[in-house]
């Protein structure tokens, strides 16, 4: 079953796999990032990753959590004039992550652990969430998926850094904080507040609105990206807070198809000139599935959490939508931009066809499997 947690455990691995791979190619070609600290930070974040996707700790789950950060930190400065950048993204990744700490010995305080060791943190040894302790730790999760109002660290970052690094944040490092809330939010038996979860729902919907606007009506090319990387990363987290197996579904599926979309596109700005059959069809594979058009991927994952809105009320499905109708606007815009682009790495090609090829074949996959098509 898809939502079996060892499968969707190995899924999540499977998803940041594709790529870490695909950067740690591109990086043989690219001068600006060969070097020994570039690999080191590379294995730090696939390594921190998969502590975070198998752990059940949540002690161990914010260590790593917060390795990431410090990943993430200095892969934006491997270019050294990007310190302003670089900072900006730690300190706010930092006082996020102070508010989920208290969150954390807040839950600690309300399930009556009165010896504080390593397995005081288990999972499976907590029982209750309230609202308060569950947006305190959710500050965390905001700040790294860049949801409002912790996001302006985002775009800033994304229009200074390197390629490669924009390439592992979107498609590892920014879902780390969803992959959290799955883990303690959904795939436990907690009792949690229903107040919380109609307090994610509003807060996503309306980031993933207000980010889609602004993307729209952004110039720069690397801005546009970012407002959309917030938008689409606050779908998922809204699919998510859903709690119905659409809407869960739906944001899985999304995970690995913003991971190779937005990658993608990212990559499509180093790729060289247009060579061989079909190159010029990649860029319009990545941004279909970005829009969420049939049978590619992104197309699964939307419509998965539009039918899990529907189940709810009609007015969050009807702002589900609204939300899918922004993505179209500013990937209409973007994709005539990033048509003119042009690079010189040729390895980069390889892993535009790749991404684009794999978001059909996967998307096709999960429809069978999601709508029982055979």
């Amino acid at each position: 079953m898809i939502l079996d947690k060892n499968f969707i455990n190995q899924y999540l691995l499977f998803t940041f796999l594709l790529p870490f791979l695909a950067t740690l190619i591109y990086s043989f070609k690219d001068k600006l990032v060969r070097n020994w600290e570039f690999y080191l930070f590379l294995v730090l974040l696939i390594f921190s990753s998969y502590f975070i996707i198998f752990s059940n700790n949540l002690l161990l789950i914010y260590i790593f959590f917060e390795i990431s950060t410090l990943v993430a930190w200095r892969l934006v400065l491997i270019k050294r004039e990007n310190i302003k950048a670089g900072n900006y993204l730690l300190y706010f990744n930092f006082a996020g992550a102070v508010l989920m700490l208290i969150g954390i010995l807040l839950i600690l305080v309300e399930n009556g652990v009165e010896k504080i060791n390593f397995s005081a943190f288990n999972l499976e040894n907590l029982y209750n969430i309230s609202l308060i302790s569950g947006i305190l730790l959710s500050f965390g999760i905001f700040t790294k998926s860049a949801i409002i109002p912790f996001y302006s660290w985002l775009p800033v970052v994304y229009e200074v850094s390197p390629v490669p690094v924009i390439a592992l944040l979107c498609g590892i490092a920014e879902n780390l904080g969803l992959v959290i809330f799955y883990k303690i939010f959904i795939a436990p038996l907690l009792n949690v507040e229903s107040s919380f979860y109609y307090f994610i729902i509003i807060l996503a919907i309306f980031t993933s609105i207000i980010a889609g606007g602004i993307a729209y009506f952004e110039k720069k090319l690397k801005r546009i990206l970012a407002y959309s990387t917030i938008s689409q990363l606050s779908l998922i987290l809204y699919g998510l807070a859903l709690k119905n197996d659409y809407g869960i579904l739906g944001a899985l599926v999304l995970i690995l198809s913003h991971a190779l979309a937005k990658s993608g596109l990212f990559f499509r700005m180093e790729a060289k000139e247009a060579v061989g059959v079909g190159f010029g069809y990649t860029l319009l594979f990545l941004s279909l599935s970005l829009i969420g058009i049939p049978p590619f991927l992104g197309f699964v994952g939307k419509i998965l959490i539009i039918i899990g809105s529907l189940k709810i009320n009609i007015f969050l499905g009807m702002l589900t939508i609204i939300s899918s109708l922004f993505t179209l606007l500013y990937t209409l815009k973007f994709y005539l931009i990033l048509k003119k682009e042009k690079g010189e790495n040729i390895i980069a090609n390889f892993i535009v066809y790749l991404f684009a090829i794999l978001l059909l074949i996967f998307g096709v996959i999960f429809l069978i499997y999601s709508f029982k098509i055979l």
